[in-house]
């Protein structure tokens, strides 16, 4: 019987092996960006304008923050190398396909660093964002 067993299992782990895998619904793309870099895909671009204001709670054992605070940006698209507008962001899961004319097209991780500190400040130049756009992928 444990025989039988063990080939039933072998033979159904080479039968999953087999299939070939679902291919993703989605386009992924990621930039660590600084301010004036664009992420470019296909004809379509995001560029990095500036960061307008960051309310983070600074990293320091002599804070107590009732709010963990934002970061926004400010970020642009163009399409072709043609403005098509400008938005500010903070968090993820933003859609943005209305800018290219596309449905699913949505911004869907931002990250905003340096990460304020206790008794620093942070110059302009120094910000960098790492965006991730997911981008739905037309299947017939």
């Amino acid at each position: 019987m444990k025989i039988a067993i063990f080939f039933l299992v072998l033979f159904h782990s080479v039968l999953m092996i087999g299939q070939d895998p679902e291919p993703s619904k989605y386009n992924i793309h990621n930039a660590n960006l600084c301010v004036g870099d664009a992420l470019m895909f296909g004809d379509k671009s995001i560029r990095f304008k500036k960061v307008v204001s960051d309310s983070r709670c600074p990293k320091g054992n002599a804070i107590t923050c009732i709010w963990a605070g934002e970061v926004k940006v400010l970020v642009e698209f163009y399409e072709n190398g043609e403005f098509k507008g400008e938005k500010i962001i903070a968090g993820s899961n933003i859609s943005v396909g209305k800018f290219f004319d596309v449905k699913d097209l949505e911004i869907s991780g931002v990250n905003v660093l340096p990460y304020p500190e206790l008794g620093r400040k942070i110059t302009p130049e120094e910000y960098s964002l790492n965006l991730k756009i997911s981008e739905k992928v037309e299947t017939d």
